[in-house]
């Protein structure tokens, strides 16, 4: 299931409300560090068959297909963007866990690069790594026994310009290579064959396509639709699909809270059917996000308290591939 993202830049916007979009898009005209750090918890419900919830004895054991392993709790989460730039150059060197990747459950790293080519934008090229491994079931379609967790961790590169030719559009580019420690996708299925079980290999590779454009309307709002383009290339045949996301955020600043808004649909398309079920896996996807960001914390002015509301549904063609999530979580930032 994805869950909404939310733009680095209308990050940024509702992180220093009292520059410009063109001062947060651009690069700072200092040498010098900057960026933030972050910390918080989070309440969350899952329900999901694949991915491994906040409390995984709770959903460790299915009795059939027909069941939705369900689970809750509270996690905390540590995350940071930190920057350096070379004014004169107009470069910039950042490594971190955006806050858009974090709310969308990825929790990758990058290091990379950006650089300010005139008003033709700024390009960027970044590796992509993951910092923390998403922990899935070796054996999703295990029934009447305890599954087994495994970890699936992925890293890539990241290509991306930022206001393409002077206007508001951005585009980036991602590549990924994704690897399960412990692959065993069907073996508890007695029927399948041994070519069929390959076909559930979770292994292999990703591709993503994000176009964006930042809208601002006045009086500190900006809305940005985006769409996204992605194609997963599994070393089973029946785990590859496309998706196809559009997403709709509306960020509203002042000097002392900011608001962003997301809303989301998409589309998931597999190439071949699920042999376990003998039909493909196919799924409409939505959400809603809500963040708000309450600014000078305490009377600190780089300090910033964040309350955050998330929903995110996918509903397969194939019940047990339907997942749900709810989230609550509240935080602080530090910018500096």
């Amino acid at each position: 299931m994805i869950s909404p993202t939310l733009s680095r830049s209308l990050v940024a916007l509702a992180l220093w409300p009292a520059l410009s979009q063109a001062e947060v898009l651009g690069i700072p005209k200092q040498d010098g560090f900057s960026g933030f750090v972050s910390a918080g918890a989070a309440y969350n419900q899952l329900d999901s068959n694949t991915l491994v919830g906040s409390d995984k004895d709770a959903s460790r054991r299915i009795n059939s297909w027909n069941d939705m392993a369900s689970t809750d709790g509270t996690d905390l989460s540590l995350n940071f963007d930190l920057r350096y730039t070379f004014a004169d150059a107009r470069t910039q060197i950042y490594l971190g866990n955006l806050i858009h990747d974090a709310l969308r459950l990825d929790f990758s790293q990058q290091l990379g690069v950006r650089r300010q080519f005139g008003d033709q934008g700024i390009g960027s090229i970044a590796y992509v790594f993951s910092g923390f491994s998403t922990e899935l079931w070796q054996d999703p379609y295990r029934t009447g026994s305890d599954r087994s967790t495994t970890d699936r961790s992925s890293k890539g590169i990241r290509l991306g310009w930022d206001g393409i030719a002077g206007s508001g559009f951005d585009a980036s580019y991602t590549f990924r290579n994704i690897a399960l420690d412990e692959e065993r996708s069907g073996q508890s299925v007695s029927d399948l064959s041994a070519a069929q079980r390959a076909s559930l290999d979770r292994n292999g590779s990703s591709q993503s396509l994000d176009l964006g454009y930042n809208w601002a309307l006045g009086r500190g709002q900006l809305l940005r639709p985006a769409l996204t383009y992605s194609v997963k290339d599994a070393d089973g045949d029946a785990m590859d699909y496309t998706r196809l996301t559009g997403q709709l955020t509306h960020s509203l600043r002042t000097p002392q809270y900011s608001l962003i808004s997301n809303l989301f649909a998409g589309t998931l398309r597999y190439d071949q059917a699920n042999p376990v079920f003998d039909r493909k896996a196919d799924a409409n996807e939505y959400g809603v996000n809500v963040n708000f960001f309450w600014h000078r914390l305490a009377g600190v002015a780089q300090l910033s308290g964040i309350l955050s509301a998330t929903y995110g549904k996918s509903d397969s063609d194939i019940d047990f591939f339907d997942s749900e999530l709810s989230q609550v979580s509240a935080g602080v930032l530090y910018s500096f």
